[in-house]
């Protein structure tokens, strides 16, 4: 009898003690591809590429292409570095602080002579900063929040920003 209460003991001691092991992420890959849902609401496409370099570090480059009509800003690439100070389970899945620069394309009217308007396209750079938090499930599937803004450089009529906003979710791979 005491055989069977010391079998029972020590299988249930076992069974419990492995019931209580967390659930480990995979966090296979170093790449990740990700859509911006929030910028749907205003009618503009965000595809982001990130590549994880480590535990602390990563690159990348968003790209947005703007269909609303009214706006003269066509497409933003976001070419970013990001930085992980917190160790987690998952590599590079916690809060991050984020550098980027902006590269912004689009058409705007100017005044050429005469009383004439002209379209006329342009291409401007800027630099910028942003932090938000990112969001790995044990499938490898991403989700971020971030939020920050860049000052174009080479805008010599008054202050120009571009957004960097997100609310994404994607698959690192």
């Amino acid at each position: 009898m005491k055989r069977i209460l010391s079998f029972i003991f020590s299988f249930t001691l076992v069974i419990s003690a492995w019931a209580q092991e967390p659930e480990k992420i995979t966090d296979d890959g170093d790449n990740e591809l990700k859509l911006n849902m929030g910028y749907l609401v205003f009618e503009i496409l965000e595809i982001n590429y990130e590549r994880i370099l480590n535990d602390e570090f990563s690159v990348g480059v968003g790209a947005s292409y703007w269909f609303a009509e009214g706006d003269n800003t066509d497409y933003v690439v976001n070419p970013f570095f990001r930085f992980y100070p917190i160790n987690t389970p998952g590599r590079a899945a916690t809060f991050f602080i984020e550098g980027n620069a902006g590269i912004v394309g689009g058409t705007e009217r100017q005044w050429v002579r005469n009383g004439v308007w002209e379209d006329v396209n342009f291409l401007r750079a800027g630099a910028g900063v942003a932090a938000g938090a990112k969001f790995l499930s044990k499938n490898n599937f991403v989700g971020e929040a971030y939020l920050g803004v860049g000052r174009i450089f080479d805008s010599t009529r008054y202050l120009e920003l571009y957004p960097r906003v997100g609310v994404t979710f994607g698959k690192r791979f």
